[in-house]
């Protein structure tokens, strides 16, 4: 199924996404960090336009192939950011992750789609950490959100 969001075009396989999600595991049973713990928890608290976005192509974020804390923010609240795959391709876009040498990268919100104020998505065809049973094409999608210290 084809979407548009912002600047991307991607076309996504809803259904072999949400079948492969059914057989990842959670976040916390590979990793038991506070980040991670606090990650899987925080997304209850997300609003429901972050949860549907997710939903709708097929993703449990609680599943993410990786999340990470950037910084504590003054209000309590963590800035992460992370990734998860999809069974698809991207047709038109570029990661908001924009490469300034070998080793050194940012990230550019203006090349990404914002679902919420505090929620960024950005898709990408160069995927890392990849987890059977996900198989070709396979497009990346990073996050980069603001999310409530739970734990």
């Amino acid at each position: 199924m084809f979407f548009t969001f912002n600047n991307y075009t991607v076309d996504i396989d809803i259904e072999k996404t949400k079948e492969t999600y059914r057989s990842l595991t959670y976040l916390t049973e590979r990793c038991s960090c506070d980040g991670c713990l606090n990650f899987e928890k925080a997304i209850d608290q997300l609003p429901v336009k972050v949860r549907t976005f997710f939903d709708e192509i097929g993703v449990d974020l609680k599943k993410a192939a990786e999340c990470y804390i950037i910084f504590n923010n003054d209000d309590g609240s963590l800035l992460y950011g992370g990734f998860c795959h999809l069974c698809g391709r991207l047709i038109q876009g570029e990661s908001a992750w924009v490469r300034i040498s070998d080793n050194h990268s940012y990230y550019n919100p203006d090349l990404s789609y914002h679902i919420t104020e505090n929620f960024s998505v950005s898709f990408q065809e160069e995927c890392c950490m990849i987890e059977a049973p996900f198989n070709p094409p396979i497009l990346q999608l990073e996050f980069q959100a603001t999310m409530p210290s739970v734990i």
